[in-house]
């Protein structure tokens, strides 16, 4: 059994899909088009939008992944990837919106989403700048918003692909049987310190990936999304595995930490959280981390 592990993203695989999905990514969408965002909101579009805004990190690599990088004229500060992105102009914070900038650079859509705030979006469409939000909570969700831009952007064949991609990492997560034992307790430890500890509740994608492991998240029945939990909590719960951006020896170090099951165990794995925690592409690549781990594990 592996002790220990560095789950990360495979760049390699990663590009080829990207590959892929760029020669997919041309297909004939009908305009006039009117489609409903993830906030409820109707938006009509007369023609493929050629100047396009992110409003996320998350957007952004869905908008790379389409092939869509020469209509992408801002993003904000913290679009980080692909590496093409250094060079695109940047409209600022993900919130509040920075309203003048981004009619500064003329965009004919808007991608949106629920971090920017409500009002902000509705702001840019009373201006008559045709805005388009995203909200995905959920895996269910991210798929139905990439299938939202590729109709929005004429790139549907492409949107589909990714959109399979995404579907077949999920299915490989699910236990081949249903187990009627009692489910392994995880903890996700979130930060770069362990006296400001972290962790990731109900609504985000770690739960969700977690729970589809057939695990049990200790932090996922506590009523918050991401949150801070005591350390009396944490020793009560006991997990039997921890996932965290940490390096694991940083828990057989600390004198509290070292005496649970899953650091005694060493199982403390080393995980991309930054990655988990945009709904983009990328999260395909972290899933089949996730189901290579769990192999290891029960080695």
């Amino acid at each position: 059994m592996l002790s220990r592990s560095r789950i990360r993203i495979r760049s390699g695989q990663l590009s080829g899909m990207l590959v892929l999905l760029l020669a997919l990514a041309v297909t004939t969408s009908a305009y006039p088009l009117q489609l409903t965002d993830q906030f409820g909101r109707t938006l009509s579009l007369n023609k493929p939008p050629e100047r396009i805004i992110s409003g996320s990190p998350g957007n952004t690599e869905i908008l790379f992944a389409l092939g869509l990088a020469d209509r992408i004229v801002g993003v904000t500060d913290w679009c980080d990837y692909p590496s093409a992105v250094e060079n695109k102009p940047r409209i600022g914070n993900i919130a509040p919106l920075n309203l003048e900038r981004v009619i500064s650079l003329r965009p004919d859509l808007v991608l949106a989403c629920n971090l920017n705030g409500k009002d902000p979006v509705e702001n840019l469409s009373t201006l008559g700048i045709p805005t388009f939000a995203l909200n995905p909570v959920s895996f269910a969700a991210l798929a139905e918003a990439i299938q939202l831009v590729g109709q929005l952007t004429a790139t549907e064949t492409a949107a589909q692909q990714l959109v399979t991609e995404l579907e077949a990492a999920l299915a490989a997560l699910a236990p081949e049987e249903k187990s009627s034992g009692r489910k392994p307790k995880v903890l996700i430890a979130i930060g770069s310190d362990l006296s400001d500890l972290w962790t990731a509740g109900t609504g985000t994608f770690l739960d969700e990936a977690v729970t589809l492991l057939g695990w049990e998240n200790i932090g996922g029945g506590l009523g918050f999304s991401w949150g801070q939990i005591n350390l009396e909590y944490i020793l009560a719960e006991n997990p039997e595995l921890i996932l965290t951006e940490m390096n694991p020896a940083i828990f057989e170090q600390d004198p509290f930490f070292r005496e649970l099951t899953a650091v005694r165990g060493n199982q403390v794995f080393q995980i991309n959280v930054d990655t988990f925690s945009r709904p983009g592409p990328r999260l395909i690549e972290a899933l089949a981390d996730l189901a290579l781990l769990r192999e290891q594990v029960q080695k």
